[in-house]
């Protein structure tokens, strides 16, 4: 173990020891999300499965709360739920890193867990940006001598060298393939695709996909794979301006492509999405989604985690140990011509104490009060029903989940003393039709998931209570009917 991968796994350790020895530190934290064991974390990396666990790594600095250079802290789990801390796998110490170790990805390889990841360095005048190779059992990885394996050299035509991050690996018909972003030129952002046959040796094969009609400047975090019959690529557009009628937002979002990859020409041809007539779509409407990953398990599921954060608006309270959390792993599957993503099953073992409500046309029902905010609540709410429903989560402070039926948006609202942030709503076009809702509801987050998956919401709050009353208030002119369970933490 190198000295900076000592002192990042000493440091993290001493983080542990003190938010776990809190009651008050402990009650902050999500009950049942993971999130970072202190310091600040962002993207998740290297999701995958190996020697039969998942292992989920993310882009973490353990010295503060902020963004700083990145090391790559590493979690494993039987049923990725409950998350067990294992020691800080990369550290910026290397030449090809010393930098940072920017965002990767990784796959089970024979006996080997392998790891991609950028590594940044600098060339005495500007920030530099290559692909690097680690190699591990699970819990030490080793850094490959050759690295940097795959520079800017290796693409042949000009192009933004501070911009060639975020490696996704794959195996097809016994060849590896790695999926890159770059900044053109023109300041647009590109998905390159390269192979290799032993992962050392790689070789350019041409450009994926690229910004178009102006929807973005550059891209990151890319991910390629199949998903019931379908090509999917799945990317973080940067500098989006919004269009509320296509589903977008201003700044950083994550959006998904369906249609073929074609291996011969190095092309992802498009197709239509449905969900707005254009090519690309959002895959999760609220303010705290970005830069997801996905893996398949070995018995057949792909699962999508994302980070639960916005980078347009921070909003970690200044005196917290911790900044960061990752949402619920997600089972997708393409049907109808469209994405779909729900909690994983395994979340099911951990709901407890279900209740059933009817709640008339004009009334407020109080679900709970002063309860720490661990809960599953579905609602169901009829086709035709005009009028609005809303949510109010908290006690002196709250936030706010409206379903507007008349004018057919999902909106949410949140107001806190601690760290308010620069963005406090947001809003999503519904389709008009009957409206199932799966809430997910933890400590500091609302995922909302939409008939049967259909759609996504995600947000995230911080109150200054972590207790909370739980109001559903029914303006609409039907019944609803509503299931809620409590879910257990670990704490």
């Amino acid at each position: 173990m190198t000295d900076s991968l000592f002192k990042a796994t000493e440091t993290q350790k001493e983080l542990f020891s003190k938010i776990n020895s809190s009651r008050e530190i402990l009650d902050q934290r999500p009950g049942f999300h993971f999130s970072t064991p202190g310091g600040w974390c962002n993207d998740p990396n290297g999701f995958s499965q190996y020697n039969g666990k998942v292992h989920l790594f993310y882009q973490y600095h353990p010295y503060s709360t902020k963004w700083g250079p990145m090391h790559w802290g590493h979690v494993v789990s039987e049923d990725m739920i409950n998350w067990k801390l294992l020691p800080v796998a990369l550290a910026p110490d290397s030449s090809a890193d010393l930098k940072g170790c920017f965002s990767g990805t990784a796959i089970q390889d024979e006996k080997d867990h392998f790891l991609v990841y950028t590594g940044v360095s600098s060339n005495g005048k500007i920030d530099i940006q290559n692909q690097c190779i680690a190699v591990g059992n699970g819990e030490v990885y080793q850094k490959s001598e050759k690295n940097p394996v795959l520079t800017a050299k290796d693409i042949p035509f000009e192009f933004n060298i501070e911009h060639f991050r975020d490696p996704k690996i794959w195996k097809k018909d016994g060849i590896y393939y790695m999926a890159c972003v770059i900044k053109q030129l023109n300041e647009c952002g590109a998905i390159v695709l390269f192979e290799s046959k032993n992962k050392i040796n790689w070789k350019y094969k041409g450009i994926l996909d690229s910004s178009k009609d102006g929807l973005s400047k550059m891209w990151e975090c890319p991910d390629v794979l199949s998903l019931d019959g379908k090509d999917l690529l799945i990317f973080s557009p940067q500098e989006v301006q919004e269009n509320y009628d296509l589903g977008f937002h201003d700044g950083n979002n994550s959006v998904y492509i369906s249609g073929e990859l074609n291996y011969q020409d190095c092309k992802f041809y498009r197709e239509i999405r449905n969900e707005n007539g254009y090519t690309a779509a959002q895959i999760d409407y609220g303010i705290d989604f970005y830069a997801p990953e996905t893996t398949k398990l070995s018995d057949g599921r792909t699962i999508m985690i994302g980070w639960m954060q916005s980078w347009e608006s921070y909003i970690t309270p200044e005196n917290y140990l911790w900044s960061g959390m990752m949402t619920i792993p997600r089972e997708l599957s393409f049907k109808n011509g469209r994405l779909y993503q729900l909690p994983v099953r395994e979340l099911e073992k951990y709901k407890i104490n279900q209740k059933s409500l009817e709640i008339d046309s004009g009334k407020s029902v109080e679900v709970f009060s002063k309860q720490k905010r661990h809960f599953e609540m579905d609602v169901k709410i009829p086709a035709k029903t005009s009028g609005n429903v809303k949510i109010v989560l908290g006690r002196k402070e709250t936030v706010e989940l409206e379903i507007n039926l008349t004018k057919n948006f999902i909106a949410f609202v949140r107001n806190s003393s601690l760290n308010p942030g620069n963005i406090s709503y947001r809003k999503a076009k519904l389709e008009s039709e009957e409206i199932e809702l799966q809430i997910l509801g933890d400590t500091c987050s609302l995922e909302v998931f939409i008939n049967e998956g259909k759609m996504a919401f995600t947000n995230t709050f911080f109150l200054s209570e972590n207790e909370s009353d739980l109001i559903f208030e029914n303006n609409s002119t039907e019944k609803i009917d509503c299931n809620f369970w409590e879910i257990k933490s670990f704490d």
